[in-house]
């Protein structure tokens, strides 16, 4: 005997599931991506009169203001591409709200003149005058909104829309000359009627097409970083399309459950989607994709070890994710996750339907329905859930054993 947790997790359009629990309200989402766009216009308007907010002197590299023009008069005009797990739609509720929230990324991109200077490329604008810039032009809308501007972020200006729920802008310099080369050559590849709205053109013919090493990153303290955003959502969406949408589901369960265990750590969600990626790419032909709760088993039981060694930066060579954990931080991650592979297996190997349901609600928290009808206690018919479907697919008996166990192969 033994326990089938699948439909507790997922089915498809089902609203009585773990997954569908984690979604954010929808008044949320949509107040989110309102008030982004309202702090996108406001930035379009700053610096189409940029001189209004900051001064020459500030915003401007000495060897910029010897040699360039542009500043006397000419608007600026950022564009805009959302990040993080908005983009890889990995986004869940929080569990303990504070210190927990939601939050939206999303890039400002302003195309600038570049300079060489000691056979360095970098942006003709002060890092620091642009963090400045733009704290000033989102700053009336702030208090118009009841928003507040959070203390300064080493790579970022955070806006706290309420208790719970901020943006982050993370502020980048593209070359202007690729810019208006690549929106030339790109408008002519388009017919009239196909060219579309300014941030959808930049956002799906530009944004795409700019050269890896020619975007830079503000860093408060360190100046402008090359830094590619588009290399940790590309890694993701290959991932997703070689191993299926059940690698993002338990991307969103192991974030979930880590919410619920921590209010705050630092195991980050980008190290736990490394993991899990790394665990599809050795052992993904294994994992069965029609049982999201025995996938899980086997990511927790990889990353444990995964965990217990340094773990690589998937798309920076030479960087680490686990940066800065202290011994005991590491060895506090491991054990969590032992808890979780001893629960998974208890329960997967269960016998009784209400005692699986109440062990995996303590694990994962309310999101998770405490519902034992979701929950299929199965006999020798299991069997057929775990690769031997090709033996005996073709009987009724076994066929309706493994629909009711979660598997969508015969209805």
């Amino acid at each position: 005997m033994a326990i089938n947790a699948h439909r507790a997790f997922f089915r498809e359009g089902a609203e009585d599931t773990y997954l569908a629990a984690l979604d954010i309200d929808e008044p949320d989402r949509i107040a989110m991506r309102a008030a982004r766009d309202a702090i996108r216009e406001a930035l379009r308007g700053g610096f189409r009169n940029w001189q209004d907010y900051i001064g020459r002197q500030q915003f401007l590299e000495r060897h910029a203001l010897e040699s360039l023009t542009f500043a006397d008069a000419s608007p600026l005009r950022p564009k805009f591409r959302m990040q993080g797990s908005w983009s890889y739609h990995t986004l869940n509720r929080t569990t303990h709200e504070p210190p927990q929230e939601i939050d939206l990324d999303d890039g400002v991109f302003l195309p600038v003149s570049f300079l060489s200077q000691n056979g360095q490329t970098h942006p003709a604008v002060v890092s620091d005058a642009y963090f400045a810039a733009v704290e000033a032009m989102v700053a009336p809308l702030c208090k118009e909104r009841g928003w507040l501007l959070a203390p300064p972020k080493p790579s970022c200006v955070r806006i706290e829309l309420r208790h719970g729920a901020h943006i982050d802008l993370a502020l980048y310099a593209i070359p202007d000359e690729d810019f208006v080369v690549l929106v030339e050559k790109a408008q002519e590849s388009l017919s009239l009627s196909d060219r579309m709205d300014e941030h959808a053109f930049f956002r799906d013919t530009v944004y795409p097409r700019l050269p890896s090493d020619h975007i830079m990153l503000a860093h408060r303290e360190e100046g402008w970083k090359p830094s590619d955003p588009r290399k940790l959502e590309g890694w993701f969406e290959a991932a997703i399309a070689k191993h299926g949408y059940q690698l993002r589901r338990l991307c969103r369960y192991l974030k979930a459950w880590r919410d619920h265990h921590w209010e705050q750590c630092r195991l980050s969600s980008i190290t736990l989607m490394a993991c899990a990626v790394s665990t599809y790419d050795q052992l993904g032909a294994s994992l069965d994709g029609t049982r999201d709760d025995k996938a899980l088993l086997t990511v927790a039981e990889q990353l444990a070890m995964q965990l217990g060694q340094r773990i690589a930066n998937p798309v920076v060579p030479g960087q680490y994710l686990d940066e800065g954990w202290a011994r005991d931080q590491r060895d506090e991650f491991v054990s969590k996750v032992n808890d979780l592979i001893s629960e998974l297996r208890f329960v997967l190997n269960e016998t009784s339907a209400q005692e699986a349901s109440a062990r995996l609600c303590a694990l994962f928290g309310d999101y998770l329905p405490d519902n034992a009808e979701l929950l299929v206690v199965e006999g020798s018919a299991s069997i057929l859930t775990t690769g031997m479907l090709k033996d005996v697919g073709r009987e009724p008996a076994a066929q309706q054993a493994v629909k009711l166990g979660g598997d969508s192969r015969f209805g």
